[in-house]
């Protein structure tokens, strides 16, 4: 070999030892995601919130589906599976590698324990949808299978793509789970530190059955004040948000260079919650007064500056399939207070606001977060336009485990309520599939869940009943319009807007993320190692592709490159050879290099 190739060769050894550490180097040790409150203990008694709360619970624990980016159930804890034809019989095959953070292997006995736990200490979210299984048969340690007491066309959603997996030899002990605090579940992390009102820390679970995670520690600190948490991120003390970014910023994200803004629809509601069980909101008319008061349209424009979409009357988002199309939101204050009128409601003594037909005066209170200002001034706007029509009310803003005091008591309906009306929200789980409305609006508070207003009507109940008991899709899609109809004309609540998700985060830190539609970057996909699909963000390049693999996602860049400049440099030393070798026959100009 000439002493030129010799040289080259030798660069060549040198650039890919130079390469070479880079990679190890790129994996994330450490990223920070701030969120906006303390979600207590994580696990599936205990979390506070749908976002991000149950989210980070599902970061310790395993479901046996996992919701996709289109929120489409995908097999997780399950390897194989069969579904009868007549929806009744579910057969299971569980992957045979999963442990505990313990240690202790996952087997099909703590599946069924913790479908049977769940019936006999109720947690709504989770005991309701397991109220259909007749049966469950056990064949060994990975085999099982599930018998419905009726087909529901939704089971792979809820509970199979929602319930926890708990550890029987954990939680067979436990007779209080309100009050336990052990979180130690199958999933990607290990909770290592809760240090209350400040932040959660979690780590790797290194032998994680779907592959060792791409993050060796993930910390949460709690921010609850929302414009510290964005200058947080821009100043690098975090990594991310778990919250949306304030219409009014998202231009300020998108310039700054060492940040990706990534978004997409969202599914959570921000609707003006009323007590119907407290007079005068009791009265239909005095609800529907409410809605033709509130201008939605203005609420999108002005407040979230048309980054959000304008809320249905009848609670379904109009991107699901299941929409009511002939329900269109109505801003309308003469009719309010010809409605108010009819009703008896009148100004008696001339000060601009009405008494109720016995002439007692109205003084209503709104209740709202104080720690977010998007959802305090829509109480503002919402509360100028019901005083617009006479309905005397103001806005109290207080902390956010106040407020839930007062609205939800321990997040359970059956324990009252103690508020006139107040600015609210569900995450985007309430609207993944139509069915949840049942939760929102039946009468009897085991079924409807999540009926904070204690709305009572005897038609919605029946209609109610009816879809459950049916299975064809064309009669259920007529029942589910029904029912939209009928929310919206009795307004239990007034729907406001879907605000647009605008995630922010630094990709130099991390860029494994998945955009879940509804939801947002931080979700369980985001945090796991396999193969993820691209995300829309708005950085320079305006789209950015997630690597194929979690696990090293930047060592997929840093392999690329490193081959392409190898691939370069021997280019150059076999043209370099035969230039030095037919040099000496052949003129230069018959090769093309």
């Amino acid at each position: 070999m000439k002493k030129p190739l010799i040289f080259l060769a030798v660069t060549l050894l040198a650039v890919v030892s130079i390469f070479t550490p880079a990679v190890a180097e790129a994996e994330t040790q450490t990223l920070k995601v701030g969120i906006t409150k303390d979600e207590n203990g994580l696990n599936p008694y205990t979390y506070v919130t749908g976002y991000p709360g149950l989210d980070l619970v599902n970061l310790l624990y395993d479901n046996l589906f996992v919701l996709d980016e289109d929120n489409q159930p995908q097999p997780w804890l399950v390897k194989e599976y069969n579904v009868s034809e007549d929806g009744l019989t579910y057969e299971f095959e569980l992957h045979d590698n999963v442990t505990w953070h313990d240690g202790e292997s996952l087997t099909a006995e703590d599946v069924k324990f913790t479908m049977e736990y769940f019936i006999q200490y109720p947690k709504s979210r989770f005991t309701n949808p397991l109220k259909s299984i007749a049966s469950i048969d056990i064949s060994d340690d990975t085999t099982f299978s599930l018998t419905l007491s009726e087909a529901d066309p939704n089971f792979m959603i809820q509970p199979l793509g929602d319930l926890p997996i708990l550890p029987e030899h954990i939680w067979s002990q436990v007779s209080n789970p309100d009050e336990e605090t052990n979180a130690i579940g199958s999933g990607p992390y290990i909770l290592e530190e809760h240090k209350s009102g400040q932040y959660y820390k979690v780590k790797a679970h290194k032998d994680y059955f779907h592959g060792e995670p791409p993050i060796e520690e993930i910390i949460f600190p709690i921010i609850e004040d929302t414009t510290a948490m964005l200058n947080a991120l821009q100043a690098g003390e975090i990594d991310a948000l778990s919250s949306s970014i304030s219409p009014e910023l998202v231009e300020q994200f998108e310039s700054n260079s060492s940040l990706k803004v990534a978004r997409g629809p969202g599914y959570s509601t921000t609707l003006f919650q009323i007590n119907a069980e407290k007079y005068p909101m009791t009265e239909s008319a005095f609800r529907q007064a409410i809605n033709f008061a509130v201008d939605k349209n203005n609420l999108v424009e002005t407040l979230l500056l048309g980054y959000g979409e304008v809320g249905s009357p009848g609670f379904i988002h109009p991107s699901s399939p299941f929409y009511n199309t002939e329900l269109v939101a109505t801003h309308n204050p003469e009719k309010a207070k010809q409605l108010l009128e009819d009703a008896g409601f009148k100004d008696i003594d001339g000060d601009g606001f009405r008494e109720n037909p016995n002439g007692d005066k109205i003084d209503l209170t709104t209740l709202v977060y104080a720690n977010n200002p998007i959802r305090i001034r829509t109480a503002e706007l919402v509360s100028e336009a019901i005083n617009g029509i006479g309905i005397k009310n103001t806005v109290k803003a207080m902390d956010a485990t106040t407020v839930d005091s007062l609205m939800w008591p321990d997040f359970d309906v059956t324990k009252g309520r103690d508020f006139d009306m107040g600015v609210w929200g569900w995450s985007n789980t309430m609207q993944l599939f139509p069915d949840r409305m049942v939760e929102l609006f039946h009468s009897d508070p085991t079924i409807g869940s999540v009926n904070i207003g204690a709305y009572k009507n005897a038609e919605f109940d029946t209609l109610s009943e009816e879809l459950s008991s049916t299975f064809d899709e064309d009669e259920r899609m007529t029942i589910i319009k029904d029912m939209q109809s009928l929310v919206a004309d009795d307004a239990p609540f007034i729907t406001l807007y879907y605000q647009e998700i605008v995630n922010a985060y630094n990709p130099s830190v991390y860029d494994g993320y998945v955009f879940q539609v509804g939801k947002g970057i931080i979700n369980k996909l985001s945090f796991v190692s396999g193969e993820k699909s691209e995300i829309q963000t708005t950085d320079k390049e305006d789209v950015a592709t997630a690597d194929s693999t979690s696990e090293g996602s930047t060592e997929g860049g840093a392999n690329s490159t490193l081959f392409i400049l190898g691939g370069i440099i021997l280019m150059v030393i076999i043209a370099f050879y035969f230039i030095k070798r037919k040099g000496k026959s052949k003129p230069k100009d018959e090769f093309d290099i």
